[in-house]
């Protein structure tokens, strides 16, 4: 017995502070599940560990990613099932009840445990999910085009506006310094959740079709000439191919385009061919907002790598965000994007990553405040990246929001909704493909929770009025991806897209709306 004291008296004395803190937060918080602190995995020492829902809290004084050796450890950790929460020494020392809520929000088992006689738990966090539609639950399955947004992150902005509300960045008094410290928190916690290198190259943007046109309009305009090849894809949303017809028009480049395969994969292979001496970009979707495709950026970077390494590679992840694990420093890719509305976050909000060195090279794309060094009558110097591209009073609440949306999905573990979506892709294909007539767009391996199709002698725009008459959201037409409706020979189609709150109950819904539809239409 005295051993056991004398271990426990050790392991307190070599606690750092933030440490001690959350220990006594975490032992005496009634959160209902029991810690333990420094619990051994294998080779790993873990900081806190909760046996019973395997979640690590890990508390760290450094720098996150340093030779990537967290991205190993958490990695190992996920492989064992275990979810991994990791805070600054300085979240717990500043804000230790905002930390509790993190982890405690995080105490709720993922969706896949969540579930009773099929329906999912983390729906009761979303308060739009609550209401009726012409008398029926609400069935929400268009999270590709915007999802829903959980109590958590409606709170946040609520905070952001009621509690202190000040401009960022420019007042030394207390209001404009707190509001400034959530605002660039929330630049952490994004390049943390892609795995970004250093906060610095994430730019806040209104969302991916501004940062694509950021790229165009000041990388694009300096960088490329007349004569000059971008390779984009056949799958891309209009927002990754308006933007370069823009520039191709204006300075001449030429465009090619990888094209797309009868089962919705990318045809890489085809990319060697593409490629000459004149290639400055290949610019590509990583999961297609229509097909559903995840495709290999690992693939398509190698091939750029071995041929002329100066290609540059920008990735839209606007629907890979939200579906997976993204880790930035692993791709090696020069620019990403994705929007904060569909990561279950506000509208308004955006990010473009970039490697510094690009960024730092880059004009700037608007002119105004706090994109400044020094302005004369004279002229103007620049800041540096990423001030150089925020220019003007940024959406202030809005980032704040994308920094709660990045904690609550962070919480529960993009694995595990990886998980449950898949789960639920395989259900709703096998349903759906019972139903004679209905024709599936894009059956590739592996593809993320979205599930395009047409029904035979059934306009498409019938077929989502008669859902919505049962409580179903669907989208339909062309999802801003015509020319990939082209190359499918159809002009529009449904389109049911998933979100980490819908459950099997949704898709028998919808496979009972289909049925009717088909009855109703055919």
């Amino acid at each position: 017995m005295f051993e056991k004291r004398d271990f426990a008296r050790q392991l307190r004395s070599n606690m750092t502070e933030a440490e001690t803190l959350l220990w006594s937060k975490l032992r005496h918080d009634q959160l209902g599940v029991r810690f333990r602190r420094q619990h051994a995995i294998d080779k790993y020492v873990l900081d806190f560990y909760c046996a019973e829902l395997k979640l690590a809290v890990e508390v760290d004084g450094g720098q996150h990613n340093e030779n990537h050796k967290d991205d190993i450890r958490t990695a190992f950790l996920n492989e064992k099932g275990i979810r991994v929460l990791r805070f600054w020494n300085n979240d717990v020392m500043d804000n230790i009840e905002g930390v509790i809520a993190q982890i405690s929000l995080s105490l709720n088992p993922s969706p896949s445990l969540r579930k009773e006689e099929g329906r999912n738990g983390l729906r009761d966090d979303f308060p739009a999910l609550h209401h009726k539609v012409h008398g029926k639950p609400f069935v929400f399955l268009d999270s590709g085009a915007s999802a829903q947004k959980p109590q958590s992150v409606i709170d946040a902005i609520t905070r952001a506006y009621s509690e202190g509300y000040a401009n960022v960045h420019r007042g030394l008094y207390d209001f404009s310094q707190r509001k400034t410290a959530e605002f660039e928190e929330a630049r952490v916690k994004v390049a943390k959740f892609i795995g970004a290198p250093s906060p610095s190259q994430i730019i806040f943007t209104r969302n991916s079709t501004e940062g694509i046109n950021l790229v165009a309009a000041t990388w694009g305009r300096a960088n490329l000439k007349q004569g000059d090849e971008i390779i984009l894809t056949e799958m891309e949303h209009h927002a990754n191919l308006v933007p370069w017809h823009m520039l191709r028009d204006e300075i001449g480049i030429v465009i090619k385009y990888i094209p797309v395969k009868d089962n919705g994969e990318l045809d890489d292979d085809k990319l060697l061919s593409l490629l000459s001496t004149r290639t400055k970009l290949v610019s590509c979707t990583q999961v297609s907002n229509v097909l559903g495709t995840v495709n290999n950026i690992n693939k398509i970077k190698t091939i750029l790598s071995v041929f002329n390494p100066e290609i540059k590679l920008m990735v839209d992840g606007s629907q890979a965000v939200v579906h997976q694990t993204v880790n930035i420093a692993q791709m090696d890719v020069d620019f990403y994007v994705f929007t904060g509305h569909k990561l279950y976050g506000p509208t308004g909000v955006g990010v473009l990553y970039g490697k510094q060195d690009i960024l730092d090279s880059m004009p700037p794309y608007q002119g105004g405040g706090d994109m400044i060094d020094k302005v004369t009558l004279e002229g103007t110097t620049y800041a540096s990246a990423p001030s150089r591209f925020e220019a003007g009073t940024p959406a202030i609440a809005e980032v704040i929001g994308l920094g709660a949306a990045i904690d609550y999905v962070t919480s529960i573990g993009m694995e595990n909704i990886a998980a449950w979506e898949h789960e639920l892709l395989i259900y709703a294909t096998q349903k759906l493909s019972s139903i004679e007539g209905l024709n599936i767009i894009g059956t590739a391996e592996g593809k993320a929770g979205i599930i395009a199709f047409t029904m035979d002698g059934c306009p498409p725009a019938d077929i989502a009025m008669i859902l919505d008459q049962m409580g179903v959201a669907v989208r339909t037409g062309h999802h801003c991806c015509q020319p990939l409706m082209a190359r499918f020979g159809i002009e529009g189609c449904v389109r049911a897209s998933l979100g980490l709150y819908n459950d099997k109950n949704d898709i028998d819904t919808l496979y009972e709306g289909l049925v009717k539809a088909k009855r109703m239409l055919g």
